[in-house]
């Protein structure tokens, strides 16, 4: 049998339905939950120690404050490193140094040189078992930052935030953006419990960064704060110049960023800069004009919210027809009442990801809350195809929903993942 290709052994450390963050072969010990990342950063030389690293929790948000801090960072000559997830299109797309990929021989050549690491890490603490593959992806992108000379390393934690992979290195800097209910099976039945848990990534006597909150939420924070002995400071949204990015939710988020940075030294004019450049793809990316199309991932009830607010501000009150797609262990009905507020129309469709949730699945929960005409679509291409091709040129079409199905719209669209997020990069691969 063939030797599996670099991908297909990097994605072999994932559940095939819960995604890359889990591994049945990964001990479940609470020693092993932060240890195992400690231990495989250790194989690979620390290099976590040689970057100011800088970790994003929150509910929504995440990704698109890191992408704002990114980008003033570059603006201001300072190398970045960028991990986020979920990627859109490829996994390519979780590593970025000052906005650019790592070219596929490159990334290819970082799995490989992990292999070596997680054979010592068996040897060497077998009661830990297996990595994940989202472990493995955190320790890549933090050996690659160090070796390109990233001063600094925006890390956008995956799930929750004291018990999370990112949580195993010392952030020079926490930001908690806005906080709702997602992953409550895991994190907790109530926003305090919630706050408690994204509140794990604060650390004594270093800065944290804290977007305005629910009330229940902000109390939780302030009382781990204290408790911690962080220095918080909550950070509202200002009035900033945004360009590329659309909605009030992107001024919190930019905002956030923004206070970011000047902790760590960045000029008004760089932030200015880096804020004017700002975007990031599959969140209120516009990407065609008449009719509008508009790809979001708004999978729960406060980014559905969002959107809602978002797609007001920019368009009015033309007609929405949205496509739609969620996995199963969202909740459907929460992230559905808001779009069905404001959508003139209805296509219910899935995503292949194996976490999908039928699409005849959501037609049925849309007609329990709603009269909006509502019908289904195999797939994403089919979806767009029929919405694009009725709609009249003022009609927005906006397909949201899980991350997954925004990335396969990219892929119907003929959309390739940036290999750079600046234009100012210029046509070139880092070089790392």
């Amino acid at each position: 049998m063939p030797a599996p290709s670099p991908l297909d052994w990097l994605l072999g450390f994932s559940d095939p339905l819960r995604g890359v963050g889990w591994n049945p072969r990964a001990s479940r010990s609470a020693r092993w939950r932060l240890g195992r990342v400690r231990r495989l950063l250790g194989l690979l030389g620390d290099p976590d120690h040689q970057l100011d690293c800088v970790l994003i929790a929150g509910t929504k948000g995440k990704g698109s404050t890191a992408a704002c801090l990114a980008s003033i960072l570059h603006a201001a000559g300072i190398r970045t490193g960028l991990f986020t997830s979920p990627h859109l299109q490829e996994v390519r797309e979780r590593v970025r140094i000052d906005g650019a990929l790592l070219d596929q021989a490159a990334f290819e050549a970082r799995i490989r040189a992990l292999r070596s690491s997680v054979a010592a890490l068996r040897r060497q603490a077998p009661t830990a078992g297996e990595p994940t593959t989202f472990e493995l992806v955190l320790a890549l992108a933090l050996r690659a930052f160090a070796d390109a000379g990233c001063r600094v390393a925006i890390l956008e934690v995956g799930l929750g935030g004291a018990r999370d992979a990112t949580n195993a290195v010392t952030p020079a800097l926490s930001i908690i953006t806005s906080i709702g209910y997602d992953h409550t099976a895991i994190l907790g039945r109530t926003l305090g419990a919630i706050a408690t848990e994204k509140a794990g990534i604060l650390r004594r006597d270093r800065p944290a960064l804290i977007g305005e909150q629910r009330p229940a939420a902000a109390l939780a924070l302030r009382r781990a704060c204290v408790k911690g002995g962080a220095a918080c400071r909550v950070v509202g949204p200002r009035t900033l110049a945004l360009p590329r990015l659309h909605g009030a939710h992107q001024r919190q988020n930019a905002s956030l960023a923004a206070a970011a940075a000047q902790t760590l030294g960045v000029t008004p004019g760089a932030i200015a800069r880096g804020l004017d450049a700002a975007w990031w793809p599959g969140r209120f990316e516009i990407v065609a004009a008449a009719p509008a199309v508009v790809l979001d991932g708004a999978h729960n009830g406060s980014s559905a919210e969002a959107l809602v607010a978002a797609l007001r501000e920019r368009f009015g009150r033309r007609p929405i027809h949205f496509i739609i797609g969620l996995n199963a262990d969202k909740d459907a009905r929460a992230t559905l009442r808001p779009l069905l507020t404001a959508a003139h129309r209805v296509t219910a469709t899935a995503s292949s990801a194996p976490r999908a949730r039928a699409a005849d699945d959501l037609v049925r929960a849309c007609r329990s809350l709603g009269a909006v005409p509502v019908d289904s679509a195999a797939d994403v291409t089919l979806a767009l195809a029929a919405a694009t091709a009725s709609a009249r040129a003022d009609e927005v079409v906006c397909v949201t929903g899980s991350l997954a199905l925004v990335g396969a719209a990219r892929d119907a669209l003929g959309l390739r993942p940036p290999e750079h997020l600046w234009p100012d990069r210029g046509d070139g691969n880092a070089s790392v």
